[in-house]
C-alpha cells in the first residue's frame, strides 16, 4: 500500500542522517590527529639527525684543534692549513646549529598547534558526550511514555512525520484501542499537512468505514470535502 511505503520513507529519513554525519566527523578528526602526529615524528627524527651531525662535527673539530695546537708551535705551513680548516669547520658547525635552532622552533610551534587541536577536540568530545547524555535522558523519559502520548506531543508540536510514525505504532500495538479512531484521524491530518492528499484520504476513508458514528468520522468527512476543493 502506498501509505505504508510513505511511512517507511519517513522513518528512514528521521534515523539515518545524524548518525552518518557524526561518524564522518569522527573519522575526519582521527585522520587530522594522525597526520599531525606523523609530522611531529618526522620533525623529531630530523632534529635528532641534525644533533648527531653537529656532535660528530664538533668531535672532528676538537681533534683538528688538538693537532693544530701541537703543530702551531712548530710554525709550519701545515699548521696554518689546519687552522684554516678548523675555522671553516667552526663556521659550518655554527650554521648547522642555527638550522637546528630553527628546527626546534618549528617543532615547538607544531607541538603548540597540536596541543591546541587536541584540546579543541577534547572540548568538542565533552560537548558531544553531554549531548549524548541529554539525549539518553530524553530517550529514557520518552520510554516511560506510551506511543500514543508521544504521538500527541509530536502532533501538537506540528512534527507531522514523527506524529505519523508514533500514531501508526500505536495502531499496530493496539488494534482495538480506545484511541484508535483518534490516531487514525490525526494520521490523516498529518499527511494532509504534509501535502500528501492521497495518503490523508486513505485514513479518512478508513475511519469513516470502520467508525461511521464516531466524532472523528464526522471530522474526517469535513476534511474530505476540503481535499476535493
Amino acid at each position: 500500500m502506498k501509505w505504508i511505503l510513505s511511512i517507511s520513507i519517513l522513518s528512514l529519513g528521521l534515523t539515518g542522517c545524524l548518525k552518518t554525519r557524526t561518524d564522518v566527523r569522527e573519522t575526519e578528526q582521527k585522520q587530522v590527529i594522525q597526520q599531525e602526529v606523523t609530522k611531529l615524528q618526522r620533525t623529531n627524527a630530523d632534529v635528532s639527525s641534525r644533533f648527531a651531525d653537529v656532535e660528530e662535527d664538533m668531535r672532528n673539530l676538537r681533534g683538528r684543534m688538538e693537532v693544530l695546537e701541537h703543530k702551531d708551535g712548530q710554525g709550519n705551513k701545515e699548521a696554518e692549513s689546519a687552522k684554516k680548516f678548523a675555522a671553516d669547520q667552526s663556521a659550518d658547525a655554527n650554521k648547522k646549529i642555527l638550522l637546528l635552532q630553527e628546527g626546534l622552533s618549528a617543532l615547538e610551534k607544531t607541538v603548540f598547534q597540536l596541543n591546541a587541536e587536541v584540546n579543541g577536540l577534547k572540548a568538542e568530545k565533552a560537548a558531544m558526550v553531554a549531548q549524548a547524555s541529554a539525549a539518553q535522558a530524553k530517550a529514557a523519559t520518552e520510554a516511560k511514555k506510551g506511543t500514543y502520548e508521544l504521538a500527541q506531543e509530536s502532533f501538537e508540536q506540528k512534527d507531522w512525520k514523527k506524529a505519523i510514525l508514533n500514531y501508526q505504532k500505536y495502531r499496530d500495538e493496539n488494534p482495538n484501542g480506545k484511541k484508535f479512531p483518534d490516531a487514525t484521524y490525526k494520521m490523516g491530518v498529518s499527511f494532509q499537512e504534509l501535502g500528501m492528499k492521497d495518503e490523508a484520504k486513505t485514513f479518512y476513508d478508513e475511519l469513516i468505514s470502520r467508525f461511521p458514528t464516531s466524532n472523528e468520522a464526522k471530522k474526517a468527512k469535513i476534511r474530505l470535502k476540503g481535499l476535493k476543493k
